[in-house]
């Protein structure tokens, strides 16, 4: 285990009816915020009455920011705007893991004079910038936003990703899990941000760092703990403890206990990247195709860990059988959880028509540059994920 240092300021405010305290923590810092949402599903759902009633019921005025349906540059300068227009005292984002690295980016950028993409883009160090507070209300498990300081923002008119990463001042001053509001969200979008939490632990967990036995432990216990829960959830959506323990697992992952003391590549969003553009792919179902590719492509880069996933989480059997061959099986048994869960398993399952791994050539040497993983290993990736 390498050194580390370890600190989370964020609140957690769990269980169901916890959407009630909502009130009591925005009066901590003031009495006007701005709601950053996405579509009409929080209106449908009941949730933003819910919390609108309740923020009259106290006094406290809002601005809105809705829509947010991607974390873009251009979303986060309305946000921006509005925050200052309405010198609210507070920035909420209500939703997913998009709604809250915008929340984050957009508290930042109303707190001072900085040209947020300045930031975004490394050229103001975070450490000069103020932060007006944030809060989370969380309706979909899966991101981890909710318990880390990152924000993740894409300038669409360049192409250029920008980040916030870890910053201390951009972590939520507190977060609200309740069960209840992430009742009315379909199955198969539970699916794909419950195998986002799986691929973010497992990011973490394979790397080279030996001798982590908690780390290993907890990532081992939440992959375990999701995929029950999906299951679950996939014969009876009423399960309130099933989503329950779909939110924790989702604020645990990457609030930065699971990967301290290791050195984690984080190789999932880039792995996800290569296909998603020119297939038009969303973040999740990009890198739900490709991981399970990755695990039995590169399993022998880190052979004990892969080993010890397939026996600790996947339950295979270890007797007369070679360290590969029950590496191996432990991926193909977590594709079949993909699978049986009815996510994508691949762009020809999709419709998409594409032959050859040759077609993302220029997308794999991109990545192959980093030396995270070798181009013939990304190659074979890509093919395996066309299908």
């Amino acid at each position: 285990m390498i050194n580390f240092e370890y600190q989370n300021p964020t609140r957690i405010i769990f269980g169901q009816g916890a959407v009630k305290k909502l009130s009591s923590e925005i009066l901590k810092y003031g009495k006007r915020v701005l709601m950053v949402y996405g579509g009409n599903s929080l209106k449908r759902s009941g949730i933003y009455d819910l919390i609108t009633t309740q923020l009259s019921q106290n006094q406290i005025t809002w601005a809105e920011l809705p829509g947010v349906t991607l974390p873009s540059l251009e979303i986060v300068y309305e946000g921006i705007r509005i925050a200052k227009e309405n010198k609210v005292d507070m920035v909420i984002g209500i939703g997913g893991g998009c709604c809250m690295d915008v929340a984050k980016s957009v508290a930042l950028g109303a707190a001072g004079s900085v040209d947020i993409w300045d930031v975004l883009d490394g050229k103001i160090p975070w450490t000069r910038c103020d932060v007006l507070p944030i809060g989370t209300v969380v309706t979909i498990a899966g991101s981890g936003s909710e318990m880390d300081g990152n924000s993740e923002i894409d300038n669409l008119e360049t192409g250029v990703h920008g980040s916030i990463g870890s910053y201390m001042k951009t972590y939520p001053a507190f977060s609200i899990l309740d069960p209840d509001l992430t009742a009315s969200a379909p199955f198969k979008l539970k699916a794909y941000h419950g195998v986002c939490i799986i691929i973010q632990a497992l990011e973490q967990y394979f790397c080279d760092t030996q001798d982590t036995p908690i780390q290993d432990g907890f990532i081992e216990t939440i992959c375990r703990t999701v995929i029950c829960s999906l299951k679950m959830l996939q014969k009876n959506m009423d399960n309130v403890n099933a989503r329950g323990q779909l939110l924790w697992a989702g604020a645990l992952v990457t609030n930065r206990i699971l990967g301290r003391g290791k050195a984690a590549p984080w190789m999932a969003g880039p792995l996800g990247s290569i296909i998603e553009e020119k297939a038009g792919l969303d973040y999740t179902t990009g890198i739900a195709i490709t991981f399970p590719k990755y695990m039995k492509v590169c399993y022998k880069d880190c052979l004990p860990l892969f080993v010890q996933f397939a026996i600790n989480v996947m339950n295979i059997n270890p007797e007369r059988k070679c360290d590969n061959q029950i590496a191996r099986e432990g991926a193909e048994a977590l594709q079949k959880v993909f699978d049986d869960l009815g996510l994508a398993h691949s762009l020809k399952e999709l419709g998409k028509d594409f032959k050859s791994y040759e077609e993302f050539q220029e997308e794999i040497d991109a990545y192959a540059a980093k030396g995270v993983i070798a181009k013939e290993d990304l190659q074979e990736i890509v093919q395996l994920s066309i299908g």
